[in-house]
């Protein structure tokens, strides 16, 4: 036994002294020929646009060593020594410039790249880039570009208002610990203004908030992230970045006139309201993307125009009693992450309490989304609390049993609705039945959910092409990407279908 062993034992030595004496012979055979040169996963390194004094996220990528002998790098460096502000890490060494790397053949490294960028002076993004130089031994040098765009930016730390303010627009805000209007004071957002909250940010108003945006320059409220989740996602597609926009029970007449609210964890809150005024006009805007309700209103007074309110985790738009119009709104559906609430939801009551709904108008509305009923309703039952809401010249979504009392019924009987039969309903403008329609989604250009991008103007497939009543027109006499409307039969929503025009022609 002691023979066998020792003799395993000698055996096993020779073969792992041959293998390992094999092995460093093979992998310590460098080569110094011109014609030998590293690969690069990438050839530039992109972080789009950074906020000034704030790093940026990292990004990976790999130099391959795809030779049949190793490579000795003589030194990797950044061109700028570093001032430019980008920063890299090569293979675990984190320095301006570095020396003596080997990289195996068939072998690979990990360089880790990131950006803090300083003021740039502008009120424009500014170019950035530098180069990661690659010397190898051979005396090949080799190059990979990095670049950004650098954008100075305003940071407010718990911004507070209580007097009469006017904001600049020059360059965007960045805020931290909430921004909130006092009440008795006013604040002006001009047009083209940024607004940028960070995570767990709002905007809380006691006074009131006027938002004076334009076709040409759109007020965008949003998170601070500017860089991606992944290569093909920004996370400025992703919902939940910040909270969203309170107008407290005193605040009245506030104005979002071409304003852009997305990515938060809700749009626009408006809790049980005091007041006796408007609450809110909106007009010509967009709330998309939010993880709760993208407007909620509570027993309060409310215009909404030209507007675009869509892909909510909770409801798109949630109305508790009080009194409301919406002319040539789109309220759309396609939330993507998660299990959803409708489009639409109105009641008279919460828990037992009762709160008028003096009147719900929807004049020339299109109403949608990816379920076969968007639309829910909840009125108290043997009650002669106020449920007054009309659908005119509307395209609805909503499931009708015919069971339903006929003052509901009467509410939707002006309106074309889409749900009807089923079949009749996936098919295509040829007449020819899709699995590839899903409800709602034929109306418009852009429904996709794998990159999260969505356009919600008409495609040639929408009914609600041409079923508008011209008298309402005049409240919005072209739509929200500034097209004009027609006076007779226009189409439904808050865009105006436009026609392709072919390029090849």
């Amino acid at each position: 036994m002691k023979t066998n062993f020792f003799y395993l034992y000698i055996s096993c030595l020779f073969l792992l002294g041959t293998a390992l004496f094999g092995s460093c012979q093979d992998d310590d055979d460098f080569t110094t020929s011109s014609t030998s040169k590293l690969t690069f996963e990438a050839d530039t390194i992109r972080f789009d646009t950074v906020i000034t004094t704030i790093g940026s996220s990292t990004k990976r990528f790999k130099v391959f060593n795809q030779n049949d002998k190793g490579l000795h790098i003589s030194s990797v460096e950044l061109e700028s020594g570093g001032a430019s502000g980008f920063r890299v890490n090569v293979d675990g060494h984190s320095s301006a410039q570095l020396s003596d790397i080997e990289i195996l053949k068939k072998d690979s490294i990990f360089i880790f790249a990131e950006v803090t960028l300083p003021i740039q002076g502008s009120n424009f993004p500014e170019y950035v880039s530098d180069k990661l130089i690659f010397n190898l031994e051979s005396g090949v040098r080799q190059e990979i570009v990095l670049e950004a765009y650098g954008q100075d930016a305003t940071f407010l730390h718990a911004p507070r208002y209580s007097s009469d303010t006017e904001l600049s627009n020059e360059r965007p805000y960045i805020i931290y610990d909430s921004l909130v209007v006092d009440a008795g004071a006013t604040l002006t957002i001009p047009e083209g203004t940024i607004l940028m909250f960070h995570q767990g940010a709002y905007m809380g108003v006691h006074g009131t908030v006027e938002c004076n945006g334009t076709l040409e320059h759109q007020i965008t409220f949003r998170g601070d992230r500017t860089d991606k989740i992944f290569s093909y996602l920004p996370y400025d597609r992703m919902d939940a970045q910040w909270d969203g926009v309170i107008l407290y029970p005193e605040s009245s007449n506030n104005v979002f006139d071409y304003v852009d609210i997305h990515g938060g964890k809700y749009g626009i809150d408006c809790p049980l309201s005091t007041a006796n005024d408007y609450k809110f006009f909106l007009h010509n805007s967009m709330i998309h993307n939010v993880s709760g309700d993208g407007l909620r209103c509570y027993y309060c007074i409310g215009q909404v125009l030209n507007s675009q309110i869509s892909n909510a985790g909770n409801y798109c738009v949630n109305l508790i009693g009080g009194s409301y119009n919406f002319v040539h709104t789109t309220i759309a559906q396609f939330y993507p992450w998660s299990s959803h609430e409708t489009a639409l939801y109105f009641t008279n009551v919460v828990n037992d309490t009762i709160y008028p709904l003096e009147q719900a108008n929807f004049y020339n509305c299109l109403i949608t989304g990816a379920s076969t009923d968007e639309i829910v309703g909840n009125r108290l039952e043997n009650s002669d609390a106020s449920f007054n809401v009309i659908f005119n010249k509307c395209l609805i979504n909503v499931k009708i049993t015919g069971k339903e009392p006929e003052d509901i019924l009467n509410i939707f009987s002006n309106s074309v609705n889409e749900t009807g039969n089923t079949k009749d309903w996936k098919k295509d403008k040829d007449g020819v039945f899709s699995d590839d329609i899903i409800w709602g989604a034929k109306n418009f250009l852009t429904i996709d959910h794998e990159i999260f991008n969505y356009d919600f103007g008409l495609s040639d497939k929408s009914n609600a092409r041409g079923i508008g009543d011209g008298k309402y027109v005049e409240y919005c006499p072209t739509d929200r990407n500034g097209v004009t409307r027609p006076t007779e039969n226009p189409d439904v929503g808050c865009y105006q279908f436009v026609e392709k025009v072919d390029s090849k022609q």
